[in-house]
């Protein structure tokens, strides 16, 4: 048997057998790597891809201490920095105390007679653009003992007559007068004032 086995070998049927055996024998040394065996200067630099790592392989102690930076996260991730408490600027130099305009009056009187017996409210306001000082009231030029002025007061402003609030503005002036039953029965017009600067 073995004459015929060398009977029919040749240069091309060894070579051949040789190369099988060293490409056999380099796969089973590649299959067999010892464990941690491979290291930096084996991996071709850039060689290994994300998709080469296992999910979650990358850890805390891998990561560079300051190595990452805020756009490596999503958003939300990072907690919001406290808030900064608000600047204040210096004080202004304080500017000098102008004058009160010149005071007037605005007056109005009744349009019509106030009625034996009956009270009726009156009031009178500033232009626009003045503030009111102040006011007061007569039941009637000529006949005012035979009125009572019951109220007499600030009004905010023409669209709300209501007084104003402790330390409030206001644009006019208020009152209620009566005419006193049994006294005079015609010519009774109360008269308002309000004082404006």
């Amino acid at each position: 048997m073995p004459q015929r086995i060398r009977r029919h070998l040749s240069f091309s049927n060894v070579t051949s057998l040789s190369a099988l055996v060293f490409a056999m024998a380099g796969t089973g040394y590649a299959a067999t790597l010892a464990k941690n065996s491979v290291g930096s200067a084996q991996i071709k630099k850039g060689a290994v891809a994300n998709s080469d790592l296992r999910a979650n392989a990358v850890t805390s102690d891998k990561v560079k201490d300051a190595g990452l930076l805020a756009v490596d996260f999503k958003a939300g991730q990072l907690p919001a920095s406290a808030k900064g408490a608000p600047a204040e600027g210096p004080q202004g130099i304080q500017g000098a105390t102008g004058t009160t305009g010149a005071a007037t009056v605005q007056f109005e009187q009744a349009a019509a007679d106030l009625a034996d017996g009956s009270s009726q409210s009156y009031n009178a306001f500033c232009p626009a653009g003045k503030q009111a000082l102040g006011g007061g009231a007569r039941g009637d030029a000529t006949d005012s003992e035979q009125t009572s002025v019951t109220s007499s007061r600030p009004a905010i402003s023409t669209g709300n007559t209501e007084p104003p609030i402790d330390g409030g503005g206001f644009t006019g002036w208020r009152i209620t007068a009566r005419n006193l039953s049994g006294g005079v029965v015609a010519g009774i017009r109360p008269e308002v004032w309000v004082v404006c600067a």
